[in-house]
């Protein structure tokens, strides 16, 4: 069988059947909408408005430290003034909600003190300067506060909105004044780490002082000039010792031909020594020191001057021949030039210990500039790095100064707030509007309802579907006296259907009930949600 499918009319009928139980209850109802529309606390909003003004002085000029936007810092500072400290720190100046802070906890103060608190961003179209677009920009924003007393929403307003300026000065000073630290503080560190490197540069120059890469030509032409040095005394060796030989040669023909008192004689140690010497200068030239015949000269030379030691010698070679001024300046030229050899010669050892020093600074120099190379330019990169450091912190301070002056940007109250004059809410119009809509929406349901819970044969559709065919007549319904009588005889049967269809909605009751038992200790308490829901409406 198919399910019936009312239309208007039959609901309507309904309706009409049970009229009663749609007009008493939305009565009913819509005199509680009255009531409640009427005695809800009327809450006061008061509304400061803080102007976001740019910074004064060009930003290519100085740039602020702060980089961050205003809404992103105007939500910093809400959440620090919305802090359990600093709310019950407002709560208890002003005495706020005197008998919520005896019943209830610090937390439930403060998530009452912020839904009535609110901050509200105005924005309006702007040109960018650097694009030239269009774009939406935050220009300010209020700072709202509402309570059932409007005095006391203004004075907490104004207490926030105070606490806002402050905030943010305190803020954007803060962040200068860390900024200009932190790069005063990396720009010491660098400044120790530069000291250190130039200390390390100086031990370092002192250690190797000359070895250094600056001094390697120096060192170089050093070296040259020791080796001409050496290469021109040895010249001047080999001459004076061909010198030597000549006069020694010169000087033994003399003591030929000069006269003498043992001319006849054979040849006297002193004139021996002589001879020895002239030989041996002559031979030194041709062999090494090693030469057997060099040997024997040198070894007939330390015999002869251990004989006549040196003076004596001269003095027999003067006693032995006639004391000719000629001889006389050949022996004192021979002399000459011997320690003429002597001092090229002490001169040489000196000039070949300097040669193997500068030599050595050469060797030297490419390791030691390697690791000096790795000095100075850690030491050139740790001092450019300190230089930006120096300049940044001079901007910093610039920008601290620009902070404290309140050159940048800033927040202006150009609104106060006022003491509020008519309730933000409860909308009482709208509370009772909506208040008679669910009335009669209530009515309606509870006869739609009853018409389910009773049921029933009505109408001519209805017993059509039942049925299965049309009735052949239809007799409308004739109201006679007797109607009277059957209806008293009928009157238990009467109290028979009421009793059942009572039964039904004692059960639906029943159920009802333990429903919001059940919600009650199990999921929230009662008495929280008829709160939250009074809370709900009074914001309409």
């Amino acid at each position: 069988m198919e399910e019936e499918v009312k239309g208007i009319s039959e609901y309507l009928e309904i309706l009409k059947r049970h009229k009663k139980i749609v007009i008493y209850p939305a009565i009913f109802l819509i005199l509680v909408s009255a009531a409640v529309a009427l005695l809800l606390p009327a809450t006061y909003k008061s509304t400061g408005l803080i102007l976001i003004e740019a910074q004064e002085i060009p930003i290519d000029l100085v740039r602020s430290t702060v980089t961050s936007y205003a809404d992103q810092r105007i939500a910093v500072i809400k959440q620090k003034l919305m802090t359990t400290s600093r709310v019950m720190g407002i709560v208890k100046k002003y005495h706020l909600y005197p008998e919520t802070v005896k019943k209830s906890a610090p937390s439930v103060i403060v998530g009452l003190f912020r839904q009535n608190m609110s901050v509200d961003m105005v924005q309006a179209n702007v040109t960018d300067p650097r694009s030239g677009r269009s774009k939406r920009a935050n220009i300010a924003f209020n700072v709202s506060f509402m309570d059932e007393d409007p005095v006391m929403a203004q004075k907490i307003a104004n207490e926030l909105t105070t606490q806002f300026l402050n905030e943010n000065v305190k803020t954007r000073t803060a962040r200068a004044n860390e900024t200009r630290a932190f790069l005063k503080e990396e720009g010491d560190k660098f400044q120790r780490k530069i000291q250190s490197l130039e200390k390390k540069i100086a031990d370092f120059k002192e250690e190797f002082n000359d070895s250094l890469p600056e001094l390697l030509p120096y060192n170089l032409s050093m070296v040259e000039k020791l080796q001409e040095q050496l290469v021109t005394g040895q010249n001047n060796i080999m001459v004076l010792k061909d010198q030597i030989m000549t006069m020694s040669l010169e000087l033994a023909n003399l003591d030929a031909l000069l006269p003498s008192v043992g001319s006849q004689q054979a040849a006297s140690p002193a004139q021996q020594l002589s001879q020895a010497k002239a030989q041996y200068a002559a031979l030194q030239d041709k062999y090494s020191e090693s030469h057997p015949d060099i040997k024997r000269l040198k070894r007939q030379i330390k015999s002869l001057e251990k004989q006549l030691g040196t003076n004596a010698a001269k003095k027999t070679v003067v006693g032995t021949r006639y004391k000719s001024p000629l001889l006389l300046k050949i022996n004192s030229k021979i002399d000459s030039s011997e320690r003429e050899i002597k001092r090229i010669q002490v001169r040489r050892k000196i000039i070949n210990g300097k040669l193997n020093e500068f030599e050595k600074r050469v060797a030297e120099t490419h390791q030691v500039k390697r690791a000096y190379e790795d000095l100075v330019r850690d030491y050139q990169n740790n001092l450019a790095k300190y230089q930006e450091l120096r300049a940044k912190e001079l901007q910093a301070e610039l920008a601290q100064n620009l902070e404290s002056e309140n050159k940048g940007e800033s927040f202006t109250l150009i609104e106060p707030p006022l003491v509020p004059n008519k309730p933000e809410k409860p909308n009482r119009p709208k509370i009772f509007l909506m208040g008679v809509v669910a009335s009669i929406g209530i009515g309606v349901g509870l006869a739609l309802l009853f018409e389910i819970l009773v049921g029933g044969v009505r109408g001519y559709n209805e017993l059509t579907r039942i049925v299965g065919a049309p009735p052949l007549v239809v007799v409308p319904l004739i109201t006679v006296k007797s109607d009277g009588v059957n209806a008293t005889q009928s009157w238990y049967v009467k109290i028979y259907k009421a009793q059942s269809v009572y039964v039904k909605l004692y059960w639906l009751a029943g159920l009802i009930i333990i429903v919001m038992l059940g919600v009650h200790f199990f999921v929230m308490d009662l008495e929280i949600i008829w709160f939250k829901v009074l809370r709900k409406i009074s914001m309409l």
